[in-house]
């Protein structure tokens, strides 16, 4: 696979990954609790939580990116979506 390839095929997952009524739900969530982190216990509580969160959120991309064989096949929660090829 060409790397020109392997960008394209990342950004659509990226993009078409999760229906955008998640994606709102999502940030919400995320800014409410590092609202009421940051005016409970300030920056670096609001650091200490999400790094960790992060780590674990790459790596869970990584797991399932590497069981369903680079977006193309269903794998667990993943299920394959339309990669756009031409």
């Amino acid at each position: 696979m060409k790397f020109k390839e392997f960008l394209r095929r990342e950004k659509y997952v990226i993009l078409n990954g999760q229906p955008s009524w998640f994606r709102l739900v999502k940030w919400i969530v995320i800014l409410s609790v590092a609202l009421f982190l940051l005016l409970w216990k300030g920056w670096v509580a609001v650091g200490l939580f999400f790094l960790p969160l992060s780590l674990l959120g790459i790596s869970l991309h990584f797991f399932l990116r590497w069981k369903s064989k680079s977006w193309t096949q269903s794998w667990g929660p993943y299920k394959k979506i339309p990669l756009g090829e031409k």
